[in-house]
C-alpha cells in the first residue's frame, strides 16, 4: 500500500511539473474568434478557456433582472412555457457604475479542455476542438472544481473577485444560460422576446449546427467556427446540447414547479431541426442510467462553464445587503399602503373600526384624526401616481405617432425608390446613348437614386429606434401598472386629447391601449405587427402629416 501511495505522488508530482511546463496553446485551439472583451483564464498544460461578461443593469446589491424565460406560443406549456426567473450577476466594475456581470465562457468545453483538466498534456488538434461530450453532470460539476482548485493555486490573480472573495468555475444556472442566449442587455425588449437571438448575417446554419445535411450533417463540430450571438458567444444554440447547474423543473403558468427533477439540459444540438432552434429549448436528463446504475450521459450532452460568486462575500457586504433589505421592506410596505394591498383590506378603515370601539373619547378622537391624516398621504399618492400613469399613456400615444410618421416616410421613399426612380434608371440605361451629356444625365439619374436609397436607408433605421421605444413602452406599462388601474385612467387621458382636438393621438391611445392589454405583461410583443397597426391609423390624414401625401 505504501509504495502504491508514493508511486501516485510522484505520477502527480511529474504531472504538475509537466503542466507548469507546458507550451502555450495556439490561440486557435482555444479562440478561434478573438474580439474585444475576451476574458482569457489559463489553464493546466498550456491551455486556455476564454470567457465573456453577460452584464446587467443594477444599482444595489439586492437589484436583479427578471427574465421572461421560456416560449410565447407555449404559454400553457409544462416544459418551455413562458415564465419568469431572475438573474444576478456577482461581479461588480468601478469602471461601470450600475452593472453588474457574471463570466460564461465563450465557447462550449471541448475536448481538449477536459483532457487538461483531467492531466493529459497531449498537444490540441482540431479534432480536440470538438465539444467535450458523454459527460455526465457529475463529470461537468468535478471538472468544474478541479478547474477552480488549479486556478487558486496556479493563477489565483486571473480568477475574479469581490471583498477578499475569489470565485469559481461551475456551470450557470437555467436562468443564466437562457438571459445570455437571448442576448442579455444586448438587445432591445422585443428581441430578447423572441424565439432565438438576432441572425442578421444569414440563416440559422450561419449561427447553429443543427439538423440536416446543410448544417451538421449529424456530426458535432469544432466550437467557434459559426457566428457569435449578439454578446460574443458562439455555439448556444445547437452543436452539443449543455447541462446547467440546478435540477430540471416542471412550468406551473408563469413560475417554477415545486419538485427538483432530474438534469435541465439547454440549447438544442445536431438533432435539433432548424425551425425548433430557440433560446426556450430544454429537456429533462435523468441523473443516472436505471441500465447501467452509472451516472446518464449523452452523445451530443456537453457543457459551458461559468463563473460566479458567493453572495455574501464578508461582514462589510452582509451589512450592505441588510441596508438594501431594508430599504426595499421599507418601499414595499408604504407601496402596499398606497395600493390598498396586503390581504387585510382598507388600513384606514381598519384604524377607524378599532378606534370606534375604544372607550377612551379622547383617544377615539386622536386616532380619527389619525385616519384622516393617512387617507390624505395615501389620496396623495395615488393622485401622484395617477397622472403618472396618464403621463405614461401620452407618451405612449406620441411614441406611436413617431412609428407611425417613420413607418409612412419610409414605404413613400421605398415606393419611388422601387416604383419610380429605379425602374426609369434601367430604362435610361438601356437608351443611354455613347455621348457625353447621356453620360452625364446617366451618372446624374445613379447618383438621385442612390442618395433615395440612402435615405431609405436612413429611414428604417428610425424606425427601429421608434419601434423599439415605443415596443418598451407597451411592455413597461403593461408590467407596472394593474389592468383596472390603466383602465381607469384611459377615459380621462383620451377625453384630454379629443378636447384639445388631438382626435389622431387619441385613436393612437387607443391602438398603444389595445396593445397593452394584447401583451398583457407575459406575452411576446411583436413590433412589426403593432407598426402596420399604427400605420394604418389615421388614413390620409396620417399620411399629409408624415409629408407623404399622394
Amino acid at each position: 500500500m505504501g509504495e502504491r501511495w508514493w508511486l501516485a505522488a510522484l505520477v502527480l508530482a511529474l504531472t504538475a511539473g509537466q503542466v507548469d511546463a507546458a507550451e502555450p496553446w495556439p490561440e486557435k485551439m482555444f479562440n478561434p474568434a478573438p474580439a474585444a472583451g475576451d476574458v482569457v483564464l489559463p489553464m493546466p498544460c498550456g491551455g486556455s478557456m476564454v470567457f465573456r461578461r453577460v452584464a446587467h443593469p443594477a444599482d444595489g446589491p439586492l437589484d436583479d433582472v427578471l427574465v421572461e424565460a421560456g416560449d410565447a406560443g407555449a404559454a400553457l406549456s409544462p416544459i418551455d412555457g413562458r415564465r419568469i426567473e431572475a438573474v444576478a450577476g456577482g461581479f461588480t466594475d468601478p469602471a461601470r457604475p450600475g452593472e453588474r456581470y457574471y463570466l460564461l465562457a465563450k465557447y462550449e468545453l471541448t475536448e481538449a479542455q477536459r483532457r487538461a483538466l483531467l492531466g493529459d498534456c497531449a498537444r490540441p488538434t482540431i479534432r480536440t476542438r470538438l465539444p467535450a461530450v458523454e459527460m455526465s453532470w457529475f463529470d461537468a460539476v468535478d471538472l468544474g472544481r478541479r478547474y477552480t482548485e488549479w486556478l487558486m493555486a496556479e493563477a489565483p490573480d486571473a480568477l475574479p473577485g469581490r471583498a477578499g472573495m475569489t470565485g469559481f468555475v461551475r456551470l450557470p444556472t437555467e436562468a443564466e444560460w437562457e438571459y445570455a442566449a437571448r442576448g442579455g442587455a444586448a438587445v432591445a425588449t422585443e428581441t430578447f422576446l423572441a424565439r432565438h437571438a438576432p441572425m442578421p448575417d444569414g440563416p440559422p446554419s450561419d449561427y447553429a449546427w443543427h439538423q440536416g445535411s446543410r448544417s451538421a450533417g449529424g456530426k458535432l463540430h469544432p466550437v467557434g467556427l459559426l457566428k457569435p450571438d449578439p454578446l460574443g458567444l458562439h455555439d448556444m444554440l445547437g452543436n452539443a446540447a449543455e447541462l446547467t447547474q440546478e435540477p430540471f423543473r416542471l412550468n406551473r403558468r408563469g413560475r417554477p414547479h415545486g419538485q427538483a427533477g432530474g438534469l435541465a439540459v439547454r440549447g438544442g444540438d445536431i438533432t435539433t431541426p432548424a425551425d425548433r432552434l430557440g433560446s426556450a429549448d430544454r429537456r429533462e436528463l435523468p441523473p443516472f442510467d436505471a441500465r447501467t446504475g452509472r451516472p446518464a450521459t449523452g452523445r451530443t450532452i456537453g457543457a459551458r462553464f461559468a463563473i460566479g460568486l458567493p453572495a455574501v462575500t464578508s461582514q462589510e457586504r452582509l451589512g450592505e445587503i441588510s441596508a438594501a433589505w431594508e430599504r426595499m421592506s421599507e418601499a414595499n410596505a408604504m407601496l402596499a399602503r398606497i395600493r390598498g394591498e396586503g390581504g387585510g383590506g382598507d388600513p384606514v378603515a381598519r384604524l377607524e373600526t378599532l378606534a370606534a370601539g375604544l372607550p377612551d373619547e379622547a383617544a377615539r378622537a386622536e386616532l380619527a384624526g389619525l385616519g384622516r391624516e393617512i387617507r390624505e398621504v395615501l389620496a396623495e399618492s395615488n393622485a401622484a401616481r395617477d397622472r403618472a400613469l396618464r403621463a405614461v399613456m401620452n407618451a405612449g400615444a406620441l411614441s406611436g405617432y413617431r412609428v407611425r410618421g417613420d413607418a409612412l416616410r419610409l414605404a413613400a421613399v421605398a415606393r419611388a425608390v422601387d416604383e419610380v426612380a429605379r425602374p426609369t434608371l434601367e430604362k435610361m440605361r438601356k437608351q443611354a446613348g455613347s455621348g457625353s451629356r447621356a453620360k452625364a444625365m446617366l451618372a446624374e439619374a445613379e447618383a438621385a437614386v442612390a442618395e433615395m436609397e440612402a435615405r431609405r436607408a436612413g429611414l428604417a433605421r428610425a424606425l427601429a429606434r421608434s419601434t423599439e421605444a415605443y415596443v418598451e413602452a407597451v411592455v413597461r406599462l403593461a408590467r407596472d401598472y394593474p389592468s383596472a388601474v390603466v383602465a381607469r385612467q384611459a377615459a380621462p387621458v383620451r377625453a384630454a386629447l379629443v378636447a384639445r382636438g388631438a382626435t389622431d393621438m387619441a385613436e393612437l391611445l387607443d391602438v398603444f391601449l389595445h396593445h397593452v392589454a394584447d401583451f398583457g405583461g407575459a406575452g411576446a410583443p411583436d413590433g412589426t405587427a403593432w407598426t402596420a397597426d399604427l400605420t394604418r391609423t389615421g388614413g390620409a390624414a396620417a399620411a399629409e402629416e408624415a409629408g407623404v401625401a399622394e
